[in-house]
């Protein structure tokens, strides 16, 4: 049980890893791809990033917008900072002459300024969204009891009038929860466009709930 567990958690980590690859593969397509009207640009990118910014500001309090900043200032000290990106832009930024070596560093770096740049501003609105859904903990956790709540009352009453039980149901509504999970962070976390969370996790609290509570009520062993 304990190495399912573990398992179950690498798997969790591992798709998470996944979606973040998956979202800056998409804002490079976002920034780089040729639409009708040309390229929308790193700065459509930046003023999307505004955007969402000032809904979370007017949406969150001082304290939730010290949370999010500090999830952001982390990741992108772990990303940017820890791998030395950070130093090698600033000195690729800075228009003084350079020894040899650092002025190869320096045309590297401008050849892939535009990544760079892009992969930036993505991990600053990632990581905005990630911490907005690290403050909507709380929320998921009471929508889990009410409806755990509301399921274990059907089960017990399922339970006392000897009514048939249904396996099928319980595993599929075990999967609707993962899938609700997943779902949650690909629409919520990938797209470059501004997002209003209200919008998003009103209907992820919904679909989660009613997992939970199905597959509460259909559980097949004695508690």
């Amino acid at each position: 049980m304990t190495q399912q567990r573990i398992q179950g958690m690498l798997w969790l980590l591992l798709a998470f890893c996944l979606v973040g690859v998956l979202t800056l593969a998409v804002d490079l397509l976002y920034v780089y791809w040729p639409y009708p009207h040309g390229a929308r640009g790193i700065k459509a990118l930046q003023a999307n990033l505004h955007t969402e910014t000032a809904w979370i500001e007017r949406l969150a309090d001082t304290r939730s917008q010290e949370v999010i900043g500090g999830i952001s200032d982390t990741l992108y000290k772990v990303l940017f900072g820890w791998t030395g990106l950070d130093e090698m832009m600033r000195r690729a930024a800075d228009p003084r002459p350079l020894s040899p070596l650092n002025e190869i560093m320096r045309s590297f770096m401008t050849g892939m300024w535009g990544f760079l740049q892009t992969a930036k501003i993505g991990l600053q609105l990632y990581s905005q969204r990630l911490g907005v859904l690290v403050l909507a903990l709380p929320l998921m956790l009471v929508v889990a009891l009410a409806a755990g709540a509301d399921g274990l009352m059907t089960w017990y009453l399922r339970r006392s009038a000897a009514e048939p039980e249904s396996g099928f149901i319980y595993h599929r509504a075990k999967r609707g929860l993962v899938f609700a999970v997943m779902t949650l962070w690909i629409i919520y976390l990938v797209p470059p466009v501004p997002l209003d969370p209200r919008w998003v996790m009103g209907p992820f609290l919904l679909v989660a709930g009613l997992s939970i509570r199905i597959a509460v009520a259909n559980f097949k062993k004695y508690l």
